[in-house]
Order: structure tokens, then C-alpha cells, then sequence
């Protein structure tokens, strides 16, 4: 799994605390600044309900070997306002992880470091609860001026009098790109698409299950000239993501993330499998749980 140990370790590192890069050129904005803020949120009151000291990752690879010179711990601290995570692997380097969280568990800053750049996420509220606004602005922390970067950009959202989202603007470098979504008869947002000077830039279609659970995130593939699935979820019986399906950008390949949960609804594992179903890696959860105080 070596060729793929730097993929596989950024994936797992974001499952372990549901965190991921939220703000991003591409589309799914829905998906990640609404889904998986709200996510983050859940699991961080999962840690705070199970009491949870800290979450070791051991990482495998296809041969059941560990993986060479890979640390990564995540540790939340006594109030679960503010849950770290580091990482030392021999192909990405040494990084860090901090999400911070109101007294309402709601995500509302989280900084990523590495070595050589700082990427500070911040978001706000409504009074309601519903996030207004996403940002995000990256740093370089290189000795070398001329390659330093100070990007950044903005999610401002906005709702119907129901409490839908209506729009969504995109701010980057003083540019804006309005991004509209429809909805079916049961709220579902199942499409977003993306104008930018009255001209669309494509769009994001959502499939949802009986349950009104999230099944699909579809996009048009420009190469294959054929719609195409981001994401595929499939789930447990109290409602887990089981299976998770990744489709490579541009590509028709895809990878396959399997999880097991305990009994508490902490995750103990994941398998990661090509699209040949040859297992490439895995990671196994290790739990340390605060005393009675």
C-alpha cells in the first residue's frame, strides 16, 4: 500500500475526527460545508458522551505489516472544546490537527499545519444555528518570500423563511460565484449548481435513500462525457456509514473505505480496497477513556 500510504493516511486522519477540507474550487459545497461541519459536531459530542482520553490510529499495510515510521493520536482535551490531532508518517511528514467547538458542540475554527503551511478554517453561526459563513486562509511558513502564499476565501449562506439553504456565494480574491439549490418534497437539497457572470459552471446532484439519508454525490465527467459519482455511502443498522465509495477526480478508478463500529458507536476500523477489490491498507481504533470525576 506504500504508493498509496500518503492518500490513505490524510483519509483516515480526516475519519477520526470527521474533519475535512470543507472550502474547496470544486463543487459539493453542500456536502462539505453543511454535511460535514454538522458531522464533525456529532462526533465531537461522541467523544465528550464516551468520555473519550484520546484515539491512537495503527495503521496496516495489504501484508499486515505496520506501516513504516506512522504516528497519529487525537486528543480532545477536558471540556471537548478543542480536539488535536497529530501525525508522523515517513511520506507526509509531521502534522497537526486542532478543531475547536462552542458550547454547543458546533465546529468554529480548526488549523491545519504542516511543515511548511497553515490553513486556519473558521465558521459562524446564525442565530437559529445554521452556519452563515465558511473561510478559510492559508499560510506559507517557508523560509523563501517569494514562494510564500496568503490565500483565502469565503461561504456566506442563505436560507428560505423554512430554514432551507436558498444560495450559497463563493468569495475568493474579490471574485464571487453564486452557487443555487433545489430541493425535493421532503428538503432534500438534491442539486446545486454553480453561476459565475450569469454563465453556469456545472452541477452537483445529491440521491438520497428512504430515510432521507445521503446515498450519492453525482457530478458530470467532462472525460467520460457521462454522469459520475464523487461519493457513495452505504449504511449500518443504527444509521453508521458502513461503506464509504471514493471515485477518482477525472477517473472512472475508484476506492472502497469499510468500517466497524463497537457497541458505543466509536469507530474500531477501516479497510481500504481498489477498485480490483485487492485491500491496500487499513487502520485500526485504539481508545483511552477518562475516569469518573
Amino acid at each position: 500500500m506504500k504508493h498509496l500510504n500518503r492518500f490513505f493516511i490524510q483519509k483516515s486522519v480526516v475519519t477520526a475526527v470527521i474533519l475535512f477540507f470543507f472550502l474547496s474550487s470544486e463543487a459539493q459545497y453542500y456536502y462539505r460545508d453543511i454535511i460535514l461541519t454538522a458531522q464533525s459536531g456529532e462526533q465531537q459530542q461522541l467523544y465528550k458522551k464516551n468520555r473519550v482520553a484520546y484515539v491512537q490510529l495503527h495503521s496496516y499495510e495489504a501484508d499486515n505489516s505496520p506501516s513504516e515510521n506512522f504516528e497519529c493520536k487525537v486528543v480532545p482535551n477536558s471540556s471537548f472544546t478543542q480536539i488535536r490531532t497529530y501525525t508522523t508518517s515517513a511520506s507526509t511528514g509531521i502534522s497537526s490537527l486542532s478543531a475547536f467547538y462552542n458550547f454547543r458542540g458546533m465546529l468554529y475554527k480548526s488549523v491545519d499545519s504542516t511543515a511548511d503551511l497553515i490553513t486556519t478554517y473558521t465558521y459562524t453561526y446564525d442565530s437559529t444555528g445554521k452556519l452563515y459563513s465558511a473561510a478559510s486562509l492559508s499560510s506559507s511558513v517557508t523560509a523563501d518570500k517569494k514562494k510564500n502564499i496568503n490565500e483565502g476565501e469565503t461561504h456566506i449562506w442563505h436560507y428560505s423563511g423554512d430554514g432551507y439553504p436558498v444560495d450559497m456565494l463563493y468569495i475568493n480574491n474579490n471574485d464571487t460565484t453564486t452557487v443555487k439549490f433545489k430541493l425535493d418534497d421532503a428538503h432534500n437539497i438534491i442539486e446545486e449548481e454553480s453561476w459565475y457572470r450569469n454563465v453556469s459552471k456545472g452541477k452537483t446532484y445529491y440521491y438520497y435513500d428512504d430515510l432521507n439519508r445521503l446515498t450519492d454525490i453525482v457530478r458530470f465527467n467532462s472525460r467520460l462525457q457521462r454522469l459520475m459519482p464523487d461519493y457513495i455511502f452505504e449504511y449500518n443498522t443504527t444509521g453508521k456509514i458502513s461503506r464509504m465509495i471514493t471515485v477518482q477526480p477525472g477517473d472512472n478508478d475508484y476506492l472502497t473505505w469499510l468500517y466497524t463500529y463497537n457497541e458505543k458507536g466509536l469507530k474500531t476500523e477501516e479497510r481500504c480496497y481498489s477498485k480490483q477489490k485487492k485491500l491496500l491498507g487499513r487502520i485500526e481504533y485504539e481508545y483511552g477513556v477518562r475516569g469518573k470525576e
